[in-house]
């Protein structure tokens, strides 16, 4: 008992004594953050994403589960409905909408060609992310999240083009 008591003090010794002392120190970022409207349209449409794609992954899922339940040949009733994608379309469609007011507001603050350009270049690969959000072919959860790694890494990308660009 004493043992366990001990460890108990030192775990929590060793969890609370490194954010005692990191709260002492700032961290600097050399780095000028773009205009508030850049980065408010970017964080709503990689929000908007991951919640489409969530939405779409969960759709997939239920496919799964559906496929497992439902007859095999057999005479026997279905076990539940099949799923529908309505709720992944109406994201993303609500998405894309919410979308272009923040668009408006960020293009006005990229003044340069060059994040223009970034600008355009991300919205067009944003807007190409979601609607390739739902697969033509049928899918397992881990195919869909294999390709919605590269969708993230090239937004990532281009994220990355429209910060350096718009300050």
């Amino acid at each position: 008992m004493t043992r366990l008591l001990v460890s108990m003090v030192l775990a929590l010794l060793a969890v609370a004594a490194p954010s005692v002392r990191a709260k002492d120190q700032l961290a600097k970022v050399d780095e000028p953050a773009p205009p508030p409207a850049v980065a408010r349209y970017l964080m709503g449409t990689r929000l908007g994403f991951i919640t489409c794609s969530g939405k779409y992954r969960s759709y997939l899922e239920k496919r799964d589960l559906y496929e497992l339940v439902s007859d095999d040949g057999i005479a026997t009733p279905r076990r539940m409905d099949p799923p529908s994608t309505e709720e992944t379309a109406a994201c993303v469609h609500e998405t894309v909408y919410k979308a272009q007011g923040l668009r408006e507001a960020a293009a006005k603050h990229a003044t340069t060609p060059a994040a223009k350009t970034a600008l355009r270049e991300y919205t067009t690969a944003w807007q190409a992310s979601l609607a390739s959000i739902e697969s033509t072919q049928p899918e397992k959860p881990r195919e869909f999240d294999a390709r919605q790694k590269k969708q993230e890494a090239r937004l990532d990308e281009l994220q990355r083009r429209v910060e350096s660009t718009a300050k």
